[in-house]
Formats: C-alpha cells, structure tokens, sequence
C-alpha cells in the first residue's frame, strides 16, 4: 500500500481526528492535562509550597513575533500554575524539573522521562507504530501524545535521572539514537531528516492547541502501565554502542571558595599571574574573518529545512570565534531571515523574527563558550551542511602538525610573516605608538586587544 503523502492543512486536520479516533475505538485511555503530569511529575518529586529544595517544571509560552513576549511560569507539586499554559496556544513543558525560575541547563535538575517527538505521523503510519509496540519490534512507550501533524513518545522512567553537567553529552547521544530507531520510514511521511533534540527540548503542552489551532487540543493517551531504566531504552537498540557507566560515576568536585588573601597564600603563582599581571583567565585565539565570511555563503545556498534555526546559533559561533562584533552579527543574522524563511515547505512552519531572535542568545549564552562548543561535527549534524574535515593526505596528525609547522618556518625564512603567523606583539605596539604619539596605555589596550601585560612589557 503506497504512503499517504497530507500535503494541505485540511488533509492534516482530517488525519489528527482520524488518529484520536483510532486511539480510542481501541481502547486506550485518554489522560486530562493534569492527570498525564501527575503521571510524569509523581506527588511530592515537585517543590512544595514549604520550599522544600526541590525542583519544579518551567512551563514556556512562546508567542508570535509583535505579539506580546515569551513568559515562563514556575509549577511546583501543587500542579496549579498548568492552567497558565493548558488551552494557550503555544505552551512547552520538558520532562524535567529545574532549579530557579528559568529554562536553561544551568538550572536543570532532573529527567523524569525520555521523550521523543516523531513528526509527519499520519493514519497509517500511527496504526504501523501501534503494531511494532505490541509485537515487541520497537519499545512501547508509556504514553503516545497526538501533538498535530506528529506524535511525541514518553518513555517514563524508573527514576528520575540526575541532570550533571557531564552527563549531558552522553544522554543527548542517547536519546539521539533512540529518535533515529524510531523515525523511519514506517513511522513518518517524511523519514529522511528526523528532527534531533537535546534532552532539555520542551514539548507542547497536554490540553495547550496544536499548530490546528483552536478544536484541536495536544491529547495524550496510556498505552502502558511500563516504566523504563536508561539501561532498558539503550537494551531496546541491538546496534546502541553508547556506554552508560559514566552515569554511575560522581561528578568531579568543585573546588572550595577562598578569599582573596588566602589565594595569594595558597596559589602564589595564580595569584602573580591572574591578579597581580592580570593575565586573563583563559587563553582565546581569534581566526581569520574568512571563515565567517564562508559560513554566511553556506548559509546563502546550504542551508534546509530542519537546519535553519541552528545555521544562526552557527553563525554566531563563526562570529565569535573571528571576532566579529556582535552588531555585525545579529544584522547579517537578520539579513538572512527571508532567505530562510523562503525555504518554508509546511505554512505553519514559517522562519520568523522570533526564531532569529531566539537563535541569537547564542550569544549572550555561557559567557560565549558556544565559539568553543560548536565544533564542525556538532555544526554538520545539527544545521544539516556537509563540512568535511581538512584533509591530512593520509598523515598521522603528530606528522602533519610536524609538516605543518615546517612549512610555517619555511615561510618565515623566505620573510612571508613571523613564526605563528601573527605580527609581534613588540611590532603591533611599536606600530601603535608611532601613529598615536600622544596615546595612552589604556587606548593601546582597547584598540589593538592586546592583554594589559603585554602591552606594559613592549611600551617603551
């Protein structure tokens, strides 16, 4: 039997009640909003009025761009603040509780259910999940929400996983493999581009409206009364490889707090160094503006669906990593928005302000480590843009650092540029200093970026 390709909103309404119809002719039992986040968020895992110490779920309204602004609401074990979001438009609600009163990882506390969002789901790609659920061919989900075109798939946990820093990494590769057993060709219309997320992703609302808007609610049914450990998700993937006793190790202490005087006892060398010179806390190198230039030409003719909304965090982190000014960035950021948005292949799929602006924290986020963070493998993966890796021409990396740097040296003998491939910091200062006879330390510093200490060091 062919697929059945919904290609106009109607045909996508028809097949979102042709579904719900089905869940219920086969006798799955629908749950209320609060009655399927009692069910994730059991009585007393939430923060109680008392302040208990615990954490609580972040609910997220996201509005249309010139709409009113995006709020966050704090819900703790009362449940009571789900009214904020149940029947909203636009209401997201992750499956894990957070410290403080902001969605970010930072605050994540912990993981009360691995959840998946498969999309492009119609009748009978819904009727094939069912099959392989019972007949053991794929993990049975605890609970199976209706969100509008798709379906998102909650595996509810034995229990709640702590959400380490340096547990992220493994959980995201985790639950990236679980999404890509699951979208395939059987489950979604369109299984080539599955949409891959982190293990912080929200999802709409129970009760909140699907992108149908209103008459057509996120409904959510029970499939199951099973309840998974980590291990079990990872036993349900024959070619899983990820190996999950790292999340049985402790993380690393962090190391105590001292004042200022008793650093300079303890530490002298950092002490000289850091307070004293004022060297600055990490070293950081700047490329060649090159690469944001040939990043912005991929983004011109590249870039797909699927990969739109990280082609931006990307170009911020190109823009960091040249040392592009942040102005510079968001305007081409924006330059791009129609661009993109012309890239649009569902209407209520549109590339909007909002996605630009929202996709342009990457700035502002973890004091700028997403410059060290997007690595090419993680920029390919999620923008979805082929970057292959420099080649080495089959030499082993000490060997081709080794030609490499022979080369650089080469170059320096024939007066090409200096050793590194930079000007000297005594030249940049000396050079300085003759066009600004009358300057100050301090206008050297800001206008050349060179540390204070060097600076002082080459001023003579």
């Amino acid at each position: 039997m062919a697929k059945r390709d919904y290609k106009t909103v109607s045909e996508w309404k028809k097949a979102y009640r042709d579904k719900a119809k089905l869940m219920n002719d086969r006798g799955y039992r629908e749950l209320q909003p609060k009655e399927f986040y009692r069910a994730i968020f059991p009585e007393g895992s939430l923060q109680s009025r008392e302040h208990d110490g615990k954490g609580n779920i972040i609910a997220t309204q996201i509005r249309p761009s010139g709409k009113g602004r995006t709020k966050q609401w704090v819900i703790d074990d009362s449940l009571d603040m789900l009214d904020k979001v149940i029947g909203d438009s636009f209401g997201l609600i992750p499956p894990l509780s957070f410290y403080g009163k902001t969605h970010t990882k930072g605050n994540a506390h912990q993981l009360f259910a691995m959840a998946i969002d498969i999309d492009y789901v119609g009748l009978q790609q819904l009727k094939n999940m069912l099959k392989q659920f019972g007949n053991g061919v794929q993990l049975c989900p605890t609970f199976l929400v209706s969100s509008g075109k798709g379906v998102h798939l909650y595996y509810l946990l034995k229990e709640p996983v702590e959400l380490y820093a340096n547990r992220e990494k493994l959980l995201s590769a985790l639950k990236e493999d679980f999404i890509r057993r699951h979208w395939n060709d059987t489950s979604s219309i369109r299984p080539d581009n599955p949409d891959i997320t982190g293990v912080y992703q929200g999802f709409r609302c129970v009760g909140s409206l699907s992108k149908f808007g209103e008459g057509y609610p996120v409904r959510a049914w029970q499939l199951c009364d099973s309840s998974y450990t980590l291990e079990e998700i990872k036993a349900s993937m024959p070619l899983c490889k990820i190996d999950l006793s790292p999340l049985y190790q402790k993380p690393p202490k962090k190391q105590g707090k001292h004042t200022l005087e008793e650093a300079k006892e303890l530490y002298p060398e950092w002490y000289q160094s850091k307070i004293v010179e004022g060297k600055p806390l990490k070293k950081t190198w700047t490329c060649n503006t090159a690469l944001y230039e040939w990043w912005k030409g991929k983004m011109g003719g590249e870039v797909k669906v699927g990969g739109r909304y990280f082609s931006i965090m990307a170009l911020c982190a190109y823009g960091l990593k040249c040392g592009v000014p942040e102005k510079q960035i968001r305007q081409d950021a924006y330059g791009f928005l129609e661009r993109l948005d012309s890239l649009t292949e569902d209407e209520d799929n549109h590339f909007t302000r909002e996605d630009v602006k929202d996709a342009l924290k990457a700035l502002k986020a973890d004091n700028k480590l997403l410059s060290t963070m997007a690595s090419r493998e993680w920029i390919e993966k999620q923008t979805k843009v082929p970057i292959p890796p420099n080649k080495r021409n089959g030499r082993k990396q000490a060997i081709h650092v080794k030609y490499m740097n022979n080369q650089r040296a080469f170059k320096v003998e024939m007066g090409e540029c200096t050793n590194g491939g930079r000007p000297e910091m005594s030249k940049i200062v000396e050079e300085w200093r003759k066009a600004h006879p009358d300057g100050r330390k301090a206008d050297c510093i800001r206008e050349t970026g060179l540390s204070k200490p060097t600076v002082y060091k080459w001023w003579k």
